[in-house]
């Protein structure tokens, strides 16, 4: 037959007291513990997204130092390549280092014809058809002066012929002088200066 609790020995009376006290207390704990253990694991869920989302934003941080760098050393570039760009178009000075050059080196400047000027984004470009004759060692040591010259100075469009392949007006070629050459000289100057009615002549 079924025993009440009173049934019981005082000592098993004791025991089941202290056991269903002890489920009591962990059904309690149970239900207040719970919940925050799942706030726990979310909290930690949300330091991971942060760590990563801050393991990116430092790796962005660095993109970023270097893409600013890699500006301030372009626009250092920049602007030590207009410093060599002159405010104004000082083609008189241009014309004599041409010349000067050209009879350093033995090379003679048949053709001298500016062309129209081309506007560009930060500079303008001044170009100038010119015809030369010499010798062929002359010829290359001009243009390698020219090349060495603190005024950026660009040769294009060279076509090598005889030594009468063009000029303008009345020329003696002497017997040393092998080689004719037809090319564009371009120049440039900073955007701020303002063309001369030079630099529109008709081709």
């Amino acid at each position: 037959m079924a025993k009440g609790f009173k049934d019981f020995p005082p000592a098993a009376q004791v025991g089941i007291l202290a056991l269903g006290a002890l489920l009591v207390v962990g059904l309690s704990d149970y239900y207040k513990v719970y919940p925050l253990l799942d706030q726990r694991a979310k909290l930690e869920e949300d330091v991971k997204k942060l760590a990563a989302d801050n393991k990116r934003d430092q790796a962005f941080e660095q993109e970023q130092t270097q893409y600013r760098i890699k500006i301030a050393q372009l626009q250092t570039q920049l602007e030590t390549q207009r410093l060599l760009l002159p405010d104004t178009e000082s083609l008189d000075e241009f014309m004599t280092m041409v010349f000067k050059k050209a009879a350093e080196a033995g090379i003679h400047v048949r053709t001298f014809l500016p062309q129209p000027i081309a506007p560009r984004d930060y500079y303008v470009e001044a170009p100038f058809r010119v015809h030369l004759d010499g010798t062929y060692w002359g010829l290359r040591n001009y243009f390698d002066q020219l090349a060495k010259e603190q005024r950026i100075v660009s040769v294009t469009s060279i076509t090598i012929g005889g030594p009468m392949g063009g000029g303008m007006g009345a020329y003696t070629v002497s017997s040393n002088e092998t080689v004719g050459a037809d090319c564009v000289l371009v120049t440039y100057f900073n955007k701020t200066a303002t063309p001369t009615a030079g630099t529109t002549a008709k081709k």
